[in-house]
Formats: structure tokens, C-alpha cells, sequence
């Protein structure tokens, strides 16, 4: 399932930023909640890519029926089309 911990990491730490982030009205305050969070996920390190999927772009005006979705240039090109 998308957006869920199916790597199982847990760490209370992030737990307790996350939590106080969710709730946090200031705005400088929650941004150095979730700064705090970063930091202390990108030191455990809890998933590791060995691997990169190639993203392709399109620019041109004629193009028409681009993905719009979050998945970008990974969702089905089937619709994309230039237009004439």
C-alpha cells in the first residue's frame, strides 16, 4: 500500500516529532519539528535504493493528455498524444 511503513521502521523518536509536528499551529515551530525528523531519519537510514527508475520528460506545446496524477511519468502513457 502506498504512503505506509512496509519497511516496518520504527523509531518513538520519530513517532514523538511527527505527532508534535501534526499538531503544532506555529509555523516556525513545526518546521523545525519536521527538520528535527529529517535529521533524524536520514541517520538511521532505514530504506536504501540500490536502484534508480529512469523519469522521461516531455516539453512541447503540442503535447496533450500528460499524466497529472502523483505517479508523474510513471503513470500509463497510453493517452498522450501531440496534437496537431
Amino acid at each position: 500500500m502506498i504512503w505506509s511503513n512496509t519497511q516496518s521502521y520504527a523509531n518513538p523518536k520519530v513517532d514523538e516529532l511527527l505527532n508534535a509536528a501534526a499538531v503544532e499551529l506555529d509555523l516556525d515551530k513545526r518546521k523545525a519539528l519536521y527538520a528535527e525528523f529529517q535529521q533524524v531519519v536520514a541517520q538511521d537510514l532505514p530504506i536504501y535504493w540500490i536502484n534508480a527508475t529512469p523519469y522521461h520528460t516531455a516539453y512541447n506545446s503540442k503535447l496533450v493528455n500528460p499524466p497529472k496524477g502523483i505517479w508523474g511519468t510513471m503513470h500509463p502513457m497510453d493517452m498522450v498524444e501531440i496534437s496537431e
